[in-house]
């Protein structure tokens, strides 16, 4: 049996992601995030897991079953790790350069410029 409050040392795991400043920029950012499980409890990052397993669940197939759902009915689900996405990060030149309805060459000459000042 894992004792799941054990204290996890020791692990680091890395993932990509696009960002924007808000909703309406259309400059878009990739950041390699680094995410330091240190000091975590292994309960800590199974309930975060579950969190986002239930959610999947609940805007997938529980929401296309939902008439035939029952209150407090107990529905069975395997959890699926997610698909690793990474981001080329010339399709992110490329998609930032599509956004700002610029050619790349501009969107790159205007992103060195920014990040100059």
């Amino acid at each position: 049996m894992i004792d799941m409050k054990q204290v996890i040392t020791g692990v680091t795991m890395a993932k990509a992601c696009s960002i924007k400043a808000d909703a309406d920029s259309v400059v878009v950012k990739t950041v390699n995030l680094r995410v330091k499980f240190d000091g975590a409890t292994l309960q800590g990052v199974f309930d975060k897991a579950l969190s986002s397993a239930v959610i999947q669940w609940q805007n997938g197939k529980g929401r296309k079953s939902f008439d035939e759902l029952k209150n407090n009915q107990v529905v069975e689900i395997a959890f699926t790790s997610p698909a690793r996405t990474v981001v080329d990060p010339m399709e992110a030149i490329i998609a930032s350069a599509k956004a700002s309805g610029l050619t790349v060459e501009q969107d790159v000459m205007e992103e060195l410029k920014r990040r100059k000042s």
